[in-house]
């Protein structure tokens, strides 16, 4: 039984009845670290039935060399003394040079997805504590975010992907990370230690290590300070809440506009979508009546009519591109009413600088090969520069692009090449050799990303 009965309680409170039964099974995400490992032996000793009931997912980025291996290792050794399933995985992104955390989160979240599919369950348990909340938050506040960038971590929050939905539970997300150590210390319970939280390279581990300790100079209750005004903000994300499921639009008086000001703040439904300070920019462009359109996060259209601003949801204007449409050359297709593309081969080309956003060339070792059309997704990338094999991100590119539905960008691809982004840029490997003899003219009626 573990010591300091109360502070456990505490902690149990924040774990559904249901699960305390045993009538729902659950994963838990580990790392080995004092956090994880504590919050599996509360669970271990909390839940009915733990060896039917909980299951352990722990994943092996390869970051820190033997040091990732260890904890693999004392994760598995851990599952083995409480009986428990283990799933553990490995994914190596020790060559990443950018996007580390986003390609870590992306790849922990399919790998949760894939689990509770396989086990049947929809509840995920993490061990995310009160010290995390608040690093959070300053996070959110240095990058510029919006009233949900206040609330920091949740106790509970939902994710869907692929049709699939998991509930995340973080049932140490109001003890400090100090108590859990001592906890783990009293308890004889041993866990890994992560040297990199001692260098100061990520963000995070520098507000961790400098910034909060120099605010807590100044106010020693810093920490309390920054909790209740993310307390604030919840409160007033509640007054407002847009559904993915049925949204019908909203009108707000445009003479008020302090009230205004603060709804702007929370106009997307998707906690995971950074809200910045661009999307301020958008908004203050339909107040100062410098547009009558913009479209902001979570497919969501922000207009201003009869003196009124209208909220509504994107309605669909493509049919499904999920997978691919192939491209036949030469060709047509109609993606909508008003969006078409069609190929020709043009021999013997005399005039080869026709480029222009609503048409391109393509070599002639294109002519025989499969191409096909989809919607962009996370992790593409794009050759921009000659002389180079350095590969930009989609997304990237379409930031630098100011022009509006850059979401609903679509790529042309010849296998897994990136031909164009259609209506905004060319791979340089595409381009026009030389010496052919023919080549591939793409034009598009009605440009996807409008001016």
């Amino acid at each position: 039984m573990l010591t300091k009965y109360n502070l456990v309680q505490e902690i149990t409170k924040n774990i559904p009845k249901n699960v305390k039964m045993g009538e729902k099974k659950i994963i838990v995400g580990c790392s080995g670290g004092p956090d994880s490992t504590f919050l599996l032996r509360v669970l271990h000793e909390t839940i009915k039935n733990p060896t039917e009931n909980i299951f352990i997912c722990h994943i092996n980025f390869k970051l820190r060399g033997k040091d990732s291996d260890s904890d693999e290792k004392f994760i598995r050794k851990t599952s083995e003394k409480l009986n428990l399933k283990l799933y553990s995985f490995v994914h190596d992104l020790s060559t990443c040079n950018s996007g580390i955390q986003e390609k870590a989160r992306d790849y922990r979240i399919d790998r949760f997805i894939e689990l509770s599919k396989k086990e049947n369950t929809d509840y995920i348990f993490l061990g995310h504590n009160l010290d995390d909340r608040v690093e959070t938050i300053l996070l959110n506040i240095v990058r510029g975010s919006n009233l949900r960038g206040l609330s920091g971590i949740k106790k509970k929050n939902t994710i869907q992907k692929n049709s699939k939905k998991i509930t995340i539970y973080r049932p140490l997300i109001n003890i400090r990370k100090k108590e859990i150590k001592n906890l783990c210390s009293e308890n004889n319970i041993n866990y890994r230690i992560d040297k990199s939280n001692n260098s100061n390279y990520y963000s995070r581990n520098l507000i961790r290590n400098k910034i909060l300790p120099e605010l807590e100079k100044i106010n020693p209750n810093v920490t309390e300070s920054i909790l209740s005004l993310s307390n604030i903000g919840n409160k007033d994300i509640e007054k407002i809440k847009l559904t993915n499921n049925e949204f019908e639009g909203m009108k707000i008086d445009a003479a008020k506009a302090v009230i205004f000001e603060r709804f702007k703040n929370i106009v997307t439904s998707d906690e995971n979508y950074f809200f910045g300070k661009k999307h301020h920019i958008m908004i203050e462009n339909i107040l100062q009546g410098k547009s009558k359109s913009e479209n902001l996060p979570g497919d969501i259209i922000l207009t201003e009519k009869d003196g009124y601003f209208i909220l509504k949801k994107k309605q669909e204007q493509k049919k499904s591109v999920n997978n691919h449409i192939s491209i036949e050359v030469p060709g047509a297709i109609k993606i909508s009413e008003e969006f078409k593309i069609e190929s020709k081969i043009i021999n013997k080309p005399q005039n080869l600088n026709i480029y222009n956003e609503n048409k391109i060339l393509l070599g002639e070792k294109f002519i025989n090969k499969k191409m096909f059309i989809r919607i962009k997704k996370d992790g593409d990338r794009i050759k921009q520069f000659k002389n180079s094999e350095i590969l930009t991100r989609v997304k990237k590119v379409l930031s630098n692009y100011k022009k509006k539905n850059k979401n609903e960008a679509l790529i042309l691809c010849s296998e897994e090449t990136i031909l164009w982004i259609i209506g905004v840029r060319q791979s340089v490997d595409s381009y026009v050799q030389k010496n052919d003899k023919k080549v591939i003219e793409f034009s598009i009626l009605k440009n996807p990303i409008q001016s």
